[in-house]
């Protein structure tokens, strides 16, 4: 719902704009799905052939190792090798040859089992001789390769044996203090198996046979460091599921396939650009499609502009400046359309509204003054009967001193509240009226009542404030709460200061009635008629008026036993040092 209201409040042409695209961009996706859909039945067409590809050469090299290792395995009986292995140094020489020439033509037999090998030999260490396919006579024994290749490996796990950079599938036979009794052994061609690699690759693609201590490759070889990256990030390739990998900035489809006779993995990777070329041009397309329809949005948005828009935009401009106070605007159209006569109208409405708003002000401006006089007018005089009542005894009992006192702080009484029509004093000013009011009330009540005010803080002394709003409070203190006090009747008056506000707290410990500070502070909370307010609910009223909402009093259960009293009072650039 937020989003809609935001959408909302934008201007007209943003909103024309938007709506066109809501209806293009539909229409721009659609396409866009078509060509996915497109991509995506030639992605698995390629994908199934992969992995078709993948499965097929996989089998092909299983085909050809376990042919090899089946030979290997039927030769370790022949009888000729056997002879030679055993009992060559009582051969007739005759017998010797004509064994070593038929162990010859097994060995000849054994390289052409696959294209993958490039020899087989037959190693006899009694006879200190090696039988080799690529040789036409018996060649001298190799011990160190002997050695190398006479251990056991698992033909139908990992059969390859590692020698001097060349890769074996060898068989050894019977054992006698210095090894075996004989071995065979073929050589694997890794060029053959990187040939064939090439020709099982399609183009542009790049296949891979690896496994923990072996790799060979269809790249080239400045490609091959491309394929070890690629092995270094491969984590699946055992799965037949073709997926896809990320390498540098290029993205590949990948199809892998373990075979368990080499226990090596072969991988085909294909870059997924290529599978996605055909569709190229289409999506090209679209995307031109797409950019033409945003102009031809933009063109006539722009028209929309110079018809609804600009017309549209003067007329808020002129609402805002109506709003600012400012109504000596006029418009100008040319034109006696459906904006001519808004137009025409709103210069009417502007006048008017001049007019009325004129009248109104005045009307107001001279019923608050009227109201903030009436307040200010209410005092209480029976503090002012009972002042002259108590000067009258004092007289008669000739307490001079006292009478000095009284008269003087009766003076200043007088002199504050009959002061000029200005209708504020400095805060010290309105402290000290207040302070004059106690201490003629501490005479009155000789002493029984004992009144503390607090320093005011010197960055809020010159502040100005409507006069007369301590001296009703400590009033209200002394009417309803200490003057029913035998002794030991206290007031506090202290100030605090916040970052925003100016407090001033009057506390007395003259008792409380919980109902009464309810009933009082409901008052506090109705707008009442002020021909019926007098003392705190006067000081309360005029604070509100001055200052607004946040100013004024708050009454709550005090820490002394008796009522507390907040005053409020805004604090905005009126504090120098704060």
């Amino acid at each position: 719902m937020p989003v809609i209201q935001k959408m909302g409040s934008l201007p007209i042409l943003p909103k024309i704009a938007i709506t066109f695209l809501l209806v293009v961009t539909p229409l721009f996706y659609l396409g866009l799905e078509m060509n996915d859909s497109g991509s995506d039945i030639v992605r698995q067409e390629i994908v199934n052939s992969l992995s078709s590809r993948v499965e097929l050469f996989t089998d092909m090299l299983d085909g050809d190792f376990d042919r090899i290792i089946k030979l290997l395995q039927e030769y370790v009986n022949d009888d000729d090798l056997m002879k030679l292995s055993t009992s060559s140094e009582i051969m007739p020489d005759i017998e010797r040859t004509q064994a070593v020439l038929r162990l010859k033509h097994q060995m000849d037999l054994l390289k052409r089992s696959s294209d993958l090998a490039i020899n087989a030999t037959a190693f006899i260490p009694m006879m200190n001789r090696s039988v080799d396919s690529n040789t036409n006579a018996i060649i001298d024994f190799d011990a160190e390769m002997f050695r190398a290749l006479s251990q056991t490996t698992n033909m139908y796990g990992d059969p390859f044996v590692f020698w001097d950079n060349r890769v074996f599938i060898s068989m050894p036979y019977g054992y006698l203090d210095d090894g075996p009794l004989f071995l065979l052994a073929v050589e694997i061609s890794g060029e053959k198996i990187s040939s064939k690699l090439k020709q099982f690759a399609q183009e542009g693609s790049i296949a891979v046979l690896a496994s923990s201590r072996m790799e060979w490759t269809s790249s080239s070889p400045d490609e091959t460091n491309m394929s070890k990256k690629m092995l270094a990030r491969l984590e699946s390739a055992d799965a037949k599921a073709p997926q896809s990998i990320t390498i540098g900035n290029t993205d590949y489809l990948f199809a892998g396939q373990k075979s368990d006779i080499l226990n090596a993995k072969l991988v085909m990777f294909v870059p997924i650009e290529r599978i996605e070329q055909p569709l190229d041009r289409y999506r090209v397309w679209a995307f031109v499609w797409f950019g033409v329809s945003v102009l031809i949005i933009i063109a006539f948005s722009f028209g929309m502009y110079r018809l609804i828009h600009r017309p549209l935009k003067l007329l808020v401009h002129s609402f805002r400046k109506i709003e600012h106070g400012r109504f000596d605007i006029s418009i100008e159209y040319p034109f006696t359309d459906e904006f001519g006569y808004l137009y025409k109208q709103l210069n009417a409405m502007v006048r008017e509204l001049e007019r009325l708003i004129y009248k109104v002000y005045e009307q107001q401006y001279r019923a608050r003054l009227a109201e903030l006089r009436h307040l200010q007018s209410q005092i209480n005089p029976h503090f002012l009967y009972n002042t002259f009542f108590i000067l009258y005894r004092m007289a008669k009992q000739e307490g001079n001193e006292n009478i000095v006192r009284l008269t003087k702080h009766l003076g200043e009484y007088f002199q504050f509240i009959t002061r000029d029509g200005s209708e504020e004093a400095t805060l010290a000013d309105e402290v000290a009226h207040a302070k004059s009011y106690t201490e003629i009330q501490t005479i009155r009540f000789s002493n029984r009542i004992s009144v503390r005010f607090s320093e005011v803080p010197k960055e809020v002394e010159l502040l100005a404030v409507p006069r007369l709003i301590l001296q009703p409070i400590i009033e209200n203190a002394f009417v309803h709460s200490l003057e029913k006090k035998a002794k030991g009747g206290l007031l506090e008056v202290d100030f605090g200061i916040t970052k925003t506000e100016l407090l001033i707290r009057i506390e007395d410990n003259g008792g409380i009635d919980e109902e009464k500070v309810a009933q009082l502070q409901t008052l506090l909370n109705t707008q009442q008629d002020v021909t019926v307010t007098t003392g705190m609910i006067n000081v309360h009223r005029r604070l509100q008026i001055k200052y607004g909402g946040p100013a004024g009093l708050r009454i709550s259960p005090g820490d002394l036993g008796g009522l507390r009293i907040i005053v409020v009072i805004p604090l905005k650039e009126v504090m120098p040092h704060a």
